[in-house]
């Protein structure tokens, strides 16, 4: 993966993961192997893979495990897991989990070297920076999509339920590991949204005014082989298809590219106001992101850059149009296609989400406090984001 150049993580992809390799993994990073001190952070999921390899670190070495880890995680879990006093005196953190989890000890690490309560350094004004490099990082994703073991942001939730982003270069895993088999359990529902929460991070930066000519490279590329592989992988774990491992490898490839892509830029709208709908409603994060995912499309194809870029990934699947327009209107079918296929919630109703029109902009109004959405190119305006919404009821 050519776009891996872009990352300071260093990111190595196994079909397999063994005891051994993850044991060398882990003392390159701690820069030690005797006597290693090790905290585990995850979650109740079930996911007998990471329980095996949890269990076989045990043997060689001092292991703490920490899965007070929810959906969207929250100050305050993660605050009562610091409070314990292990990641003190830890070595090195291990991450194996979805975003949350690997979020969750992104906070926990940079705690340990930078004191304070999280939420200190939450907000546009925090009262607290982040100063020093966090305790050595290496995280396994067991979703694709976040593209978190490679960024250098966390989200969390404070005591109000207010979502914010907290984002430094200190924050930096020193390895992601991209593991197949850890795929192995997630349904198809979950590959879903977490497919397009990848295809969303891919596009939301070249919709950004933080775009480069070499960052929308990255993204363009992570675009294609999101919409190459997630409908093949979705399809595999639906029909039981013995094909399934392969694509998840290539899954989580594709969506360590488009974090790698948004690392750099940051996301844009869409992001913004997924973040009102999981406040408010709970709607998971990859649903909330595909949600508006085909308005901001047709959004951003006012700026020439973006039309570029959107008819180049095109190209890449119909190689036979030369027409921009064309190539545009083919890539978005696509995108509705596929959203449609794996059954992703478009309207409120849909949603679940009871809402009334003239609610919406007493309830989206406060998406324009978050950064996320300026870096929307063309800038996102009030009024239209209003009327999008208001088509979606």
């Amino acid at each position: 993966m050519i776009g891996s150049l872009l990352s300071n993580v260093h990111i190595l992809s196994f079909e397999d993961l063994s005891k051994n390799q993850l044991m060398d993994i882990l003392s390159f990073a701690a820069r030690k192997r005797e006597d290693l001190r090790v905290a585990i952070v995850c979650d109740k999921a079930p996911i007998p893979k990471r329980d095996e390899l949890i269990n076989e670190l045990k043997e060689s070495w001092s292991v703490s495990v920490f899965d007070n880890v929810r959906p969207n995680p929250l100050c305050s879990d993660i605050m009562e897991m610091f409070a314990t006093g292990k990641f003190e005196t830890t070595d090195i953190i291990l991450s194996i989990g979805g975003g949350s989890v690997l979020d969750s000890a992104k906070a926990l690490a940079m705690l340990a070297t930078n004191k304070g309560s999280l939420e200190d350094y939450l907000g546009n004004s925090p009262s607290r920076k982040i100063t020093e490099k966090s305790l050595p990082l290496v995280l396994i994703p067991t979703t694709a999509g976040t593209g978190s073991e490679v960024t250098k942001v966390g989200v969390y939730t404070d005591p109000k339920g207010r979502k914010y982003t907290l984002g430094s270069p200190l924050m930096h895993a020193h390895s992601a590991l991209l593991v197949g088999s850890f795929l192995d359990s997630i349904p198809a529902s979950l590959c879903a949204s977490t497919g397009l929460d990848a295809l969303d991070h891919a596009l939301e930066s070249i919709w950004n005014k933080n775009a480069t000519a070499i960052t929308r490279l990255a993204s363009e590329q992570a675009a294609i082989e999101v919409l190459t592989t997630l409908p093949a992988l979705h399809r595999a774990i639906v029909e039981k298809k013995e094909n399934r491992k392969e694509l998840q490898k290539q899954m989580l490839t594709a969506s360590c590219l488009a974090g790698i892509s948004f690392n750099i830029t940051g996301t844009a709208s869409g992001h913004a106001i997924s973040f009102i709908l999981s406040e408010e409603w709970h709607v998971p994060h990859g649903a909330a992101c595909a949600f508006t995912l085909l308005e901001i499309f047709d959004w951003a194809c006012q700026e020439e850059q973006n039309r570029s870029s959107l008819a180049r990934i095109s190209l890449h699947f119909h190689p036979e149009l030369s027409d921009e327009r064309e190539l545009i209107a083919s890539l978005r079918s696509t995108i509705a296609s596929l959203i449609k296929e794996m059954n992703v919630p478009q309207t409120f109703k849909e949603l679940g989400v009871v809402i009334q029109e003239h609610e919406i902009e007493m309830m989206f109004k406060r998406s324009f406090t978050d950064p996320k959405m300026h870096n929307q190119l063309p800038p996102m305006r009030e009024k239209s984001l209003y009327e999008m919404l208001g088509k979606k009821l």
